[in-house]
């Protein structure tokens, strides 16, 4: 084997041309890849926005169910 590619003569194969676009792909996205400390900040922004989300529709469905039991009441009353 007298080349560098994986072919029976050393010549590159088409898998050696795949891997190597791979590599160069790899390499001009490193810096768009995010760190395992960029995924957990942005899990924990994520996580208060939907508890902040929660909250305020419990709220307000709290204050729907107010609401309608004072409705449902004033019907009684007048049945």
């Amino acid at each position: 084997m007298s080349g560098l590619g994986s072919g029976e003569s050393g010549e590159f194969t088409f898998l050696d041309c795949l891997a190597l676009m791979s590599f160069f792909i790899g390499v001009a996205n490193y810096g768009e890849n995010l760190s395992q400390a960029d995924k957990q900040d942005l899990l924990e922004e994520l996580s208060k926005k939907s508890d902040y989300l929660l909250q305020d529709i419990h709220a307000h469905l709290t204050a729907q169910d107010i609401k309608l039991n004072l409705i449902l009441e004033l019907l009684e009353e007048n049945t």
